[in-house]
């Protein structure tokens, strides 16, 4: 029987959806929609196994790199285009058939170019998804992706917490960059090293935007290796004319008053702060008794909807530390749990035990029932 799952991403966000998807290991097409936006993510298992952003999908971003890069021409894509209509297999095949990449290449870039895609998502904090199992797990014959939702979410929390301070170092997409010095080893560098290589056989320095269409990496993968080469000394960047450390963030502005503003922004933050203090004093005394009526089932937090991005946090301190937060005030300190994705949405605080090997999550009352080790 089919069953659907919809709904706002400004209740559920993606890590959300992404994350309950997996726990009940269900198989379908996820379905985002933003204005004039769409995407589609195929789910196998849980897993992700295609991502389509209005049409831009691994198969067409390695297929523009390749012409953008000089390393394949219109004609030769009209011809790899003809022999994959003819011989019925995707145009990725037909590439490496017909030597433009390599095997080897293709597996890489499969890989590297989905995470990207799946991880910009991350970015739509509005508009609507709907999850369909009577809709099959699109998939691109040929490609072949598997990636861990698991992995993915806490890959896509991570670039959402660090974009911001990319943007701040790098400025904005016309700063210029270029090859400061060659790294003895490519091989050492991965797959990102094919962003020196691309300003190796630049005769000028290239814009960020200009760049963005010469590898086949997301904005974010290319800014963080980007903001990493220059800390290296292997890159030069500039902006005005001007060579500037991607150590320090750009000022865009002058700062007059800078003291006396700040003073007063302090002064708000102050009194909003006694502010929410009252607010909550008023609230907590209005619900305080809801927290004598007992609630059971609650063993893990994975066991409701609304207690997912809890579960996702302590998920994802442990893949950060090897070990489960003693509390909740470690929880919040090490992660980026807030303190309302502590509480019910009755406005009570969720309990929290570890003992070691697990941990168990509680409402109002710890239950009785077995602990959940490993979860």
């Amino acid at each position: 029987m089919a069953q659907a799952l919809n709904g706002q991403l400004r209740d559920f966000s993606l890590p959300d959806v992404l994350q309950f998807i997996l726990q009940q290991r269900k198989s379908g097409r996820l379905t985002l929609t933003f204005h004039h936006q769409k995407a589609e993510v195929g789910i196998s298992r849980g897993n992700v196994s295609h991502v389509d952003i209005d049409g831009r999908n691994v198969e067409t971003v390695l297929r523009d790199w390749l012409l953008s890069s000089g390393r394949m021409s219109q004609e030769d894509l009209a011809g790899v285009e003809s022999v994959s209509r003819s011989m019925d297999r995707s145009i990725l095949e037909t590439l490496v058939a017909k030597k433009f990449i390599s095997a080897e290449e293709r597996a890489e870039w499969i890989q590297i170019v989905a995470e990207d895609l799946i991880c910009d998502l991350f970015q739509w904090q509005e508009g609507a998804y709907e999850f369909n199992t009577d809709l099959p797990a699109s998939a691109m014959r040929g490609v072949g992706i598997n990636l861990s939702t698991e992995m993915i979410t806490m890959e896509g929390m991570r670039r959402l917490d660090e974009w911001p301070r990319l943007r701040d170092r790098l400025g904005s997409p016309g700063v210029q960059v270029s090859l400061a010095q060659a790294p003895t080893s490519y091989a050492d560098l991965g797959p990102e090293a094919l962003i020196l290589r691309q300003l190796e056989q630049a005769s000028a320095p290239v814009t960020l935007d200009d760049l963005e269409h010469r590898v086949p990496f997301g904005k974010f993968r290319l800014y963080d290796t980007i903001v990493a080469y220059a800390d290296e000394g292997y890159l030069t960047l500039r902006q005005d004319g001007k060579t500037f450390d991607s150590k320090l963030p750009l000022r865009t502005d002058a700062e007059p008053n800078k003291s006396s503003s700040t003073a007063l922004l302090l002064a708000m933050g102050a009194g909003m702060m006694v502010l929410a203090l009252v607010v909550n004093w008023m609230i907590s005394a209005a619900i305080g008794h809801l927290a004598m009526v007992p609630e059971r089932g609650f063993i893990g937090a994975e066991t409701r909807f609304e207690a997912i991005k809890l579960h996702n946090a302590v998920q994802r301190f442990r893949y950060l530390t090897g070990d489960w937060p003693n509390s909740l005030d470690k929880l919040q300190s090490g992660t980026s749990v807030t303190r309302g994705e502590r509480n019910s949405s009755m406005g009570v605080e969720y309990g929290y035990g570890n003992w070691g090997t697990g941990y168990e999550i509680w409402l109002r009352e710890r239950s009785s029932e077995s602990r959940k080790a490993n979860p």
